[in-house]
């Protein structure tokens, strides 16, 4: 006998679905009108948000605000548009000369004004700091008087900016660098204070503890290792004991190591053991360290090196090619755990063409930590001569098999941003699929692929067929926006979605950044010109004021498009050189951005140094929204 779900008592049908995958539940909603409750209930949402997601931010959102079932939506419609490629938004919000986004907040600096603005919030306005105006409250008092400085942007988290103010002095004289931190939201000067070394500098903090980083000078053997000095928020003095890694590991962040604060740790990870050349017969662990402080400023931390748990790879595996390897360390959506994602482009078992691979790991540094309180490098795992090699398995579902060079060849230089978000399984570039190494016939937009466990029919059908080769199904080559079509009759809003992408007047030397739910990319200028940036999101709840609708008499723009062909007829329109785009006349919209900008009034005033004023992306007036 056969009982239909809406017949069942309410209890027992939010006990099942509770249970469900949210694409499961997303689907179960479209069923029919009564089904629509399951992402409309309150009780429910809330139930399915701290079963699917209770670290992610619209679960985090929701308990701040009670809208359980608000925040369920924009996370399976987030989770929707990635594994499609499908952005909600794309807008160029500013142009500048040195720029970072970190934690969903874009800092950016355009000749003497420092200028925030918090994306994720979909801010109106920013804010705005003059650094040379307001000397005598941030800088020290040699940086006073007249000089040349070069500001070097480093990281934003817990409403707290950092960067490096360097004077270039003049004839011999070195620079001398100042790290800055500080609370622009209140205009709270926490710390400035003279630095000496800003190799490979970084900084990450969170509300306790804020980390200073850099690479130390190579010794007589050419080694380099990291020392990290910590500043005490709440007592506002620098800790005493530097934070000193005890081994050789990676120097470029994002590649071969990354450094992220997560539950008041600062954690670090690399990928590789030694600088020095590997032998033919080596094989690969990650090394994975943490710290933090105590009461009395002593440093307490874990240092996991080689360990069988930890293990990466081997000479067995074949060849890789190491510029397109990407780290990534994250705190998961679901379970809370420390992971990490390494993108590797490699050659396996012997193939004639490369192929992308997405390798995750899952650990509980606790339990490993406890169990091997300080691991040494040379004797934690050690090949003996005369034994065949363990390799250890590794879990379908944490190795995700992307493109090859067969059906999507690209070169590093044509790939400019490359992201995975483990939550939707999905990989998406910024591709510029123009062959030419000519800027001006630049196009860039997105491509990506997902995968997603085969359905019980799919299933069966495949039984029937013969055995599976995977236990998901995979599908790549997704593109955004569509190609136009040549046969079709001129799209107006098509052609200024690619000129959104690819703003005219500023071509190549891109480069970008993302996180779980956006990506921003700078395109144009060369050092010390302009550079145009372009945000988009695939948040359904960011939303940028003014932003006006895609056309919807023009078609759909959030369906996939098709294979690439010709560029766009907007690909025209991008003729400016990098060195062009940097004169001072600009842009025609960029001019009337600027004159605009400039003559507002800020609304707030917290501080002498601090003004607010409209964000520049309401004067560019250039971009769109895709809300379904």
């Amino acid at each position: 006998m056969v009982v239909s779900i809406l017949r069942l008592p309410y209890e027992l049908v939010v006990w099942v679905i509770q249970y469900l995958e949210l694409g499961d539940v997303r689907n179960l909603s479209y069923t029919c009108k009564e089904l629509r409750f399951v992402v409309q209930d309150l009780r429910l949402a809330k139930r399915l948000l701290k079963a699917h997601a209770p670290h992610s931010i619209e679960a985090r959102d929701a308990r701040a605000s009670g809208d359980y079932a608000g925040n369920l939506r924009r996370l399976i419609k987030r989770r929707d548009a990635i594994s499609s490629v499908s952005p909600y938004t794309a807008a160029v919000v500013a142009f500048c000369h040195e720029w970072m986004y970190e934690n969903g907040v874009l800092c950016y600096a355009r000749g003497r004004e420092l200028r925030i603005l918090d994306l994720r919030r979909s801010a109106k306005d920013e804010i705005v700091i003059e650094l040379r105006k307001h000397a005598e409250t941030l800088l020290p008092p040699e940086a006073l008087g007249p000089h040349k400085y070069k500001l070097t942007l480093l990281y934003f988290a817990s409403n707290i900016f950092s960067c490096i103010y360097s004077l270039l002095l003049t004839g011999d004289q070195k620079p001398q660098h100042y790290l800055l931190i500080f609370r622009p939201q209140d205009g709270t000067l926490i710390a400035m204070t003279a630095v000496h070394s800003i190799s490979k500098a970084f900084v990450r903090n969170d509300s306790l503890f804020a980390y200073y980083g850099t690479l130390n000078s190579p010794d007589n053997q050419g080694t380099q290792l990291w020392s990290i000095r910590a500043y005490n928020l709440k007592s506002n003095k620098w800790e005493p004991n530097e934070i000193d890694i005890p081994k050789e590991i990676g120097t470029d962040i994002g590649s071969t190591v990354c450094f992220e604060v997560i539950d008041g740790f600062l954690y670090g990870l690399s990928n590789v053991q030694s600088l020095a050349i590997e032998q033919v017969d080596w094989i690969s662990y990650y090394s994975c360290f943490r710290f933090s402080f105590d009461n009395n400023g002593h440093v307490i931390g874990t240092v996991l090196g080689p360990h069988r748990e930890l293990w990466r790879r081997d000479h067995t595996e074949g060849p890789l090619d190491n510029r397109w390897t990407v780290l990534h360390l994250f705190k998961d959506e679901a379970s809370g755990r420390l992971k990490w994602v390494e993108t590797r482009k490699e050659w396996l078992g012997g193939c004639s063409t490369s192929r992308r691979t997405y390798y995750t790991t899952e650990i509980d540094f606790d339990a490993l930590a406890a169990k091997d309180k300080l691991i040494d490098s040379d004797t934690a795992v050690k090949h003996q001569p005369g034994r065949a090699r363990k390799r250890w398995p590794r879990s379908p579902h944490y190795v995700h098999v992307g493109d090859d060079n067969r059906t999507w060849p690209l070169m590093v230089p044509k790939c400019p941003v490359r992201t995975y978000h483990s939550t939707s399984e999905t990989f998406i570039d910024l591709i510029d699929e123009v062959a030419s190494f000519d800027t001006k016939d630049q196009q860039l937009r997105l491509r990506g692929g997902s995968r997603r466990p085969w359905t019980p029919g799919e299933l069966t059908q495949q039984d029937s067929n013969g055995p599976m080769n995977s236990q998901y199904r995979n599908e790549t080559g997704l593109l955004w926006p569509p190609a136009p079509d040549p046969s079709a009759d001129f799209n107006p809003a098509l052609d200024e979605l690619y000129a959104v992408l690819n703003p005219p007047g500023y071509a190549g030397n891109t480069h970008g950044t993302w996180d779980d739910r956006s990506m921003v990319y700078s395109t144009g200028g060369s050092q010390g010109s302009l550079r145009a940036l372009v945000f988009v999101s695939f948040d359904p709840a960011i939303r940028l004021a003014g932003t006006p609708p895609y056309p919807r008499e023009f078609g759909v723009a959030r369906l996939q498009g098709s294979a690439p062909s010709h560029a766009p007829r907007a690909a025209a329109r991008v003729t400016a050189t990098g060195a062009e785009a940097g004169k001072v006349t600009g842009t025609p919209c960029e001019r009337d951005c600027i004159e605009q900008v400039d003559d507002a009034k800020g609304a707030k005033k917290e501080a002498s140094w601090i003004t607010f004023k409209p964000a520049w992306y309401r004067k560019i007036d250039r971009g769109y929204h895709f809300a379904r």
